[in-house]
């Protein structure tokens, strides 16, 4: 299929509850060109290859194995087996909106750009507690509004040129690798952040059109949440640690660093001035205002959706997004190996 346009490129890894929708959305393209769809399975236990390997007798896709696990060595492994002129990614828990390619390929049209994506939509039948998880990871106080740049968790309606846009809903040129090179394999999260930086260090674009569309399931508890919120959060420090603080396209990434340097300092003069009923004054009235904020911006949340347990849910899924990131960033910072 050396003729292919595009290859579809999905790294996975136990992802049998999701793959076979994500699967047969690529077949179901209005896209009237050639296209691969290849899927590198990162040594999956739940039997996820096994039922790959069933679809197999349905779909023709490549099929290949990850034996490194981790998704930047299963990307990578794609890459070197696609043969289109673009390279598009999706992750084996979303699934493509059926004019997802002719989309991807009427931005690249009318557009001077290296890489488009869209966003990362929410399904209809997630449950609850999925659905409260993606609806509250778009307020300003979960993703850094205006700014961060990064289109990841963002609800954009406009198009426009942007700094990140995440795997899941992703397709470059295939020269832009030759040019910057693949994903970075020491990364177990942020890899696609990683890459948007050296896309952009090398003067490429990236755009962003809602036009393109995947949707995408979010995590289904609130403990695998926070674990992947604390490693993103050291993804961002693994960044800065590789490339310096050019490598992070907005520093609202570092704010909890910026916040411990400020209490740490607020504690010493406290401490050599004898100020500390100051001190533990100023302390109770940022508590105080922080949770002013949180319960201001949870009811917010649940009025804008119309959603009465948004309320409780944002009340506890905030300050939970708050507490993994800065620890994952402070772990991150004192650690010499991250991962």
């Amino acid at each position: 299929m050396s003729e292919a346009e595009f290859s579809i490129v999905i790294a996975v890894r136990n992802e049998k509850e999701y793959i076979e929708k994500c699967i047969k959305s690529l077949f179901n393209q209005d896209f009237d060109g050639k296209y691969e769809v290849i899927v590198v399975d990162g040594m999956s236990n739940d039997g996820t290859y096994e039922l790959l390997q069933e679809l197999q007798r349905k779909y023709n896709f490549v099929l290949l194995r990850n034996p490194k696990i981790n998704a930047a060595a299963g990307r990578n492994v794609g890459i070197k087996h696609a043969k289109g002129k673009f390279i598009a990614f999706i992750d084996g828990d979303a699934y493509a909106h059926k004019d997802w390619l002719s989309s991807i390929k009427k931005v690249f049209e009318r557009v001077d750009t290296h890489g488009v994506g869209g966003p990362d939509l929410l399904p209809e039948d997630a449950s609850f507690k999925s659905r409260a998880i993606g609806l509250v990871m778009t307020s300003p106080l979960a993703r850094g509004g205006r700014f961060n740049p990064s289109t990841q968790h963002a609800m954009m309606e406009e198009e426009r040129f942007v700094d990140h846009i995440p795997t899941c809903n992703l397709c470059l040129r295939r020269e832009i690798f030759d040019k910057v090179g693949l994903f970075d394999e020491s990364f177990v999260k942020g890899q696609d952040l990683e890459l948007s930086y050296r896309i952009r260090k090398a003067g490429y674009k990236l755009f962003y059109s809602p036009s393109v569309k995947v949707v995408h399931y979010r995590k289904q508890d609130f403990r695998s949440f926070a674990r992947q919120i604390y490693k993103w959060a050291k993804a961002k420090v693994a960044i800065v640690k590789k490339h310096g603080l050019h490598g992070i396209t907005s520093h609202i990434y570092l704010w909890p660093v910026y916040g411990l340097i400020a209490l740490l300092l607020l504690v010493s003069i406290s401490l050599l001035f004898n100020l500390m009923r100051l001190f533990s004054l100023l302390l109770f009235l940022g508590l105080v205002s922080y949770l002013f904020v949180i319960l201001f911006e949870s009811a917010r949340i649940a009025k804008e959706y119309k959603e009465k347990k948004l309320f409780l849910y944002s009340l506890f899924l905030l300050p939970t997004i708050h507490i993994s990131y800065a620890y994952g960033v402070m772990v991150a910072i004192i650690r010499k190996k991250i991962w």
